[in-house]
């Protein structure tokens, strides 16, 4: 991966591993790590409700962000499309 489309926060996988980025450090060595495919429990996980055509999820200030995916998609691209939208960090919910 490369290190310019990762973000503090973001979730990976290296080994088989979760990773979970906390800092530069860990962004640095992107080389490493593997993206992981959006899921529905990852979604889930997120607090993400499925709908009819896609899923959403109910933002701080009470408006919602919808989810409609076509194509293959990464967990580290949907935090970071969310908080580029939002303001707002997707964080798990378990």
């Amino acid at each position: 991966m490369k290190a310019s489309e990762l973000r503090i926060g973001n979730y990976l996988t290296e080994d088989g591993r979760l990773i979970h980025i906390h800092d530069g450090f860990g962004i640095d060595h992107a080389h490493n790590f593997k993206p992981i495919e959006i899921t529905n429990e990852w979604l889930l996980d997120f607090g993400f409700v499925k709908g009819k055509k896609g899923w959403s999820k109910t933002l701080n200030n009470k408006r919602k962000f919808n989810l409609y995916m076509h194509t293959s998609q990464f967990i580290h691209q949907l935090q970071n499309l969310y908080f580029a939208l939002t303001g707002e960090e997707l964080t798990l919910k378990k």
